[in-house]
């Protein structure tokens, strides 16, 4: 049995041509992001500079390990909804990593490989998010944010040199910039930076409490927001790169599940192919993990968003499991300022939301980045520095934050990910 249609019956699509309900479906995990996204941020910044808890790698170990509750709670809302066993689903799900993932020269899963690709992922992604979170320590929230989403223009570079080539007059492989792409992400990041240096000079937060006891100097604020604006810049490249890895070595296309045959090289010369279509047969080894590539996989039965949270949900059980190994060595062997927990019923509170808003970001963005790809997604986040600027100016740091630059920058965010969505919709 299968609880999708006939393959015969199931209107063919791709990235770009998305089922009506799935990009309803879209429509809406995209809101619940967006939202989750501005809550998280003004949330973590509530909570390390109002309440002085400057626990970047307590917060994000809860906020990662939130994620394994994902796959349960979806296998029983599936289960409730279908009056169909769990044991259904989690067999469809093994049925397709195992074609993912296949044991070489015989049938089976390569668990070794399976193995290598759930923590190379779950390690990737949560260096990325503690970069992030320990940038907030040290700069401001609209600045962090700002630059952080640059991983928007990064993610374009990455996925170009990974993956997208044509063959040239004079028949060599060269790569293949798309004009309408570049454009909007060059207008994304130059909102970025407008965002970044057109804002108030007073938007500047104190470092610690006890640092503004102890009279620091502006000097050495300086430096310190400096560094925060590094680790955000790094926390961007950081995730960037990963989209683009996970995009090619795990993701499976939503819709139908399934994504088109790999293009061979006689399918390039008109240059009309997609960027996130590499040039490679079927049986190549993705990169780092072993793994048959994505492209290669028969049409899956599983249901929307599952193969997705499958991955989130591992990421969420190595961080429980395993990262809290480094939170125990730090204090034993006081290498570093010794890791506290929250203080009292406020902050837990607080770290528990942060934790829930981390949950849904984290799932609704693995599942867009299944639909929309690298680029898209990561210019659609951009939007997130809009709402940031205006939660800041509402609950924060009053309208001052608001200036010409941000307004300018924040328009140019909006409309390059109208550009981008325009054109993705033009293909659909």
């Amino acid at each position: 049995m299968t609880n999708s249609l006939p393959s015969s019956s199931q209107p063919a699509t791709t990235r770009d041509g998305l089922l009506s309900a799935d990009r309803g479906k879209a429509t809406v995990l995209f809101i619940l992001v967006l939202g989750a996204s501005v809550s998280m941020t003004l949330m973590t910044d509530y909570v390390e500079g109002d309440l002085g808890y400057q626990q970047p790698y307590f917060i994000v170990y809860a906020a990662h390990s939130s994620m394994s509750l994902l796959l349960p709670l979806h296998l029983a809302y599936l289960s409730w909804k279908t009056k169909l066993p769990v044991a259904r689903y989690i067999a469809q799900l093994k049925h397709t990593l195992a074609q993912q993932f296949p044991k070489p020269g015989s049938p089976g899963m390569n668990y070794h490989s399976l193995t290598r690709t759930l923590f190379v992922s779950a390690t990737w992604y949560t260096v990325a998010a503690l970069l992030w979170y320990l940038s907030v320590v040290f700069a401001p929230i609209s600045d962090v944010t700002a630059i952080w989403s640059s991983n928007a223009f990064w993610a374009y570079i990455i996925s170009v040199l990974a993956s997208s080539y044509c063959i040239s007059s004079s028949g060599r492989q060269v790569h293949k910039w798309e004009s309408r792409k570049l454009l909007a992400v060059s207008m994304a990041s130059v909102g970025v930076a407008a965002v970044v240096y057109g804002g108030s000079s007073q938007t500047q937060q104190p470092i610690s409490p006890s640092e503004s006891s102890n009279g620091s100097t502006s000097s050495s604020t300086s430096k310190l927001v400096l560094l925060g604006d590094a680790l955000a810049l790094l926390s961007a490249l950081s995730t960037a790169s990963w989209a683009v890895w996970y995009d090619r070595s795990i993701a499976l296309s939503e819709g139908e599940r399934s994504r088109p045959p790999s293009p061979q090289p006689s399918d390039n010369i008109d240059g009309l192919r997609a960027a996130y279509q590499p040039l490679r047969t079927d049986d190549e080894p993705t990169w780092l993990t072993g793994a048959t590539a994505p492209t290669s996989i028969p049409p899956s039965s599983l249901p929307f968003g599952l193969h997705a949270n499958f991955f989130s949900w591992t990421v969420g059980m190595i961080t429980f499991f395993i990262f809290w190994i480094p939170l125990f060595l730090i204090n034993i062997m006081k290498l570093g300022p010794p890791v506290e927990l929250p203080p009292n019923p406020k902050v837990w509170l607080c770290v528990g939301f942060i934790s829930a808003m981390s949950m849904t970001y984290n799932a609704g963005a693995l599942i867009l980045l299944y639909m929309w790809g690298p680029v898209l997604i990561a210019v659609a986040n951009l939007l997130t520095i809009v709402l940031v600027l205006a939660g800041d100016a509402l609950f924060g740091k009053g309208m001052q934050t608001i200036t010409f630059g941000t307004l300018l920058g924040s328009t140019m965010i909006v409309g390059a990910f109208g550009l981008l969505a325009r054109d993705s919709m033009m293909k659909g």
